[in-house]
């Protein structure tokens, strides 16, 4: 239902290409979390030196965990929420090679450093959900915070809607039928 083409810019010096570690179910308003999954491809040559994955395995068993900005000097990029205190847990560097495909959880905690390198990193992201998910409200809940950006966002580029509508808006069926609650 989503895709994102991910070109990691080399690091300016700033550390603000580094996408601290979090979970995706926080930017998705709708459930259960055991219908969804992200699949992450390389498009070329991936490691540690221009900012590969990194994962925390067995993560995708725990609750959706609090997420916000990371206290990190210079700061991260808008919408860049991650799980604070994650850093501090072991995790594993996923170096890949092009055409390599991850597949996980939205529950995972996971992220990606910093590319140090003179050129951009290329990989595709899609996430995948059956057509038999609810919408949930946020309000009141950990991801109240990434909506009321999500909306902010889309308020500045005169689209006035709610976090639930935008994601109606920029989701689409790949194949079968819509379910009828949405």
């Amino acid at each position: 239902w989503q895709s994102m083409l991910i070109n990691k810019p080399p690091d300016a010096g700033t550390k603000t290409s580094r996408h601290p570690l979090h979970q995706d179910l926080h930017y998705f308003p709708f459930r259960p979390a055991d219908r969804i999954v992200a699949a992450w491809t390389a498009m070329e040559h991936i490691d540690d030196q221009n900012g590969c994955l990194v994962v925390q395995p067995g993560t995708h068993k725990l609750a959706l965990q609090q997420h916000d900005y990371p206290e990190w000097e210079n700061g991260v990029n808008k919408m860049y929420h991650g799980i604070r205190g994650a850093e501090n847990n072991p995790r594993i560097q996923l170096h890949m090679e092009k055409g390599d495909t991850v597949f996980f959880h939205p529950l995972l905690i996971h992220g990606s450093g910093s590319n140090k390198t003179k050129n951009f990193r290329k990989a595709l992201c899609c996430h995948y959900a059956t057509s038999n998910i609810d919408y949930i409200n946020v309000a009141g809940t950990s991801q109240e915070n990434i909506a009321k950006e999500v909306e902010d966002i889309a308020r500045r580029r005169g689209i006035v809607m709610d976090f639930i509508d935008l994601w109606k808006f920029r989701s689409r069926d790949v194949k079968g039928a819509c379910a009828s609650h949405l």
